[in-house]
């Protein structure tokens, strides 16, 4: 064989396959429309931008016929969109109508949907309301629960719809009811419908913490009735310091008692000064009649000091009582005070 003519025989090979190329490129583009051949032609740039050696040839290619492929999908979705845009836009108002009906399906949802049933029992009292069953099915996110999904459509030929989702805790109590607007028309809320739909799990939680708080005021309110219940046991071991003796109720009149006067003796039986003795009186209208527990302050002694063992006479005088001479006096001390080391 002779090799000098070798180089002449690949020559000639190449300027073959090159025209061969070209042939059938110029027949594939008389084929294509003018907007075609106008982005064929862009295609053809980046390609050849991409890959611009001649020994690129079959990666240039390649590149043309994805890009191609690529931009008829484009086309393809872009087309499709419009489409669905004009439908959606010419349904609007049948939509605006339905979505009384859907919501009002939605309600009786929301009511045929109790928190303490089993799932089953729910995806058949929706079934009631809907006409259809949905499906109960394992969510992604957690294995260990449930969740029925069903759907509330428009009827009015648009993917508009409620998508209706009821989930099921692993402690096989409803976790909550939610409604959500998918593809809805514009002027209408998307997603979360929360007015539509119930937070079982937060509502039980919010019950378990007013729940809670309750028990914590109520062991509050017993703490603080027992500090007062202790603290008016001290005061009246206290108020007994002082000891009432010797009373005698006088009228101001034989024949009428408008006026009268109450003399008593005190006596400090504690073992420490008090000061500021004050007293209560009451006249009931009958002997037999009992006195009160407590009664309020109607005299009040300020800076006499009564010392331990001391004794002392009191003398109150009451107006305007009834001229009954029958009535019954209560008389108790109401209110007294230590000495501060200051005032001893």
């Amino acid at each position: 064989m002779n090799l000098a003519h070798q180089p002449a025989k690949e020559g000639a090979w190449q300027r073959s396959a090159l025209m061969k190329w070209f042939v059938i490129a110029t027949l594939g583009l008389l084929n294509l429309s003018p907007a075609a051949l106008a982005e064929g032609s862009e295609i053809e740039h980046r390609c050849t931008a991409l890959y611009p050696s001649m020994t690129q040839y079959f990666a240039r290619k390649d590149c043309v016929k994805t890009q191609t492929e690529y931009e008829e999908k484009e086309a393809f979705r872009r087309h499709g969109e419009e489409r669905k845009r004009s439908n959606e836009e010419a349904a609007r108002p049948c939509v605006a109508a339905d979505i009384r009906r859907m919501e009002s399906l939605a309600a009786k949802v929301k009511a045929a949907v109790l928190p303490d049933v089993p799932l089953e029992e729910v995806q058949a009292a929706v079934g009631l309301v809907l006409g259809k069953q949905g499906v109960i099915e394992i969510p992604d996110n957690d294995i260990r629960e449930r969740v029925l999904i069903t759907s509330i459509p428009t009827q009015c030929g648009t993917d508009f719809h409620f998508l209706i989702n009821v989930r099921e805790g692993k402690d096989k109590k409803l976790r909550w009811l939610r409604v959500s607007a998918e593809n809805a028309p514009s002027g209408y809320p998307a997603k979360i419908h929360s007015e539509l739909g119930n937070e079982f799990e937060e509502q039980r939680e919010q019950e378990s913490r007013r729940a809670e708080e309750a028990k914590f005021q109520q062991r509050i309110q017993a703490r603080m009735d027992e500090e007062e219940r202790k603290a008016k046991e001290v005061r009246r071991e206290f108020l007994k310091s002082v000891k009432i003796s010797n009373v005698r109720l006088t009228c101001d009149k034989p024949d009428r008692c408008s006026i009268r006067t109450i003399e008593f003796k005190i006596t400090n039986v504690s073992q420490k000064p008090v000061k500021d003795v004050s007293f209560g009186w009451l006249l009931l209208p009958t002997k037999t009649a009992n006195c009160p527990d407590e009664l309020a302050t109607n005299q009040r002694s300020v800076g006499s000091v009564l010392q331990p063992g001391q004794s002392r006479a009191e003398r109150i005088m009451i107006l305007a009582t009834p001229d009954d001479g029958d009535a019954k006096l209560c008389l108790k001390v109401t209110d007294l005070r230590g000495l501060e080391r200051w005032e001893q």
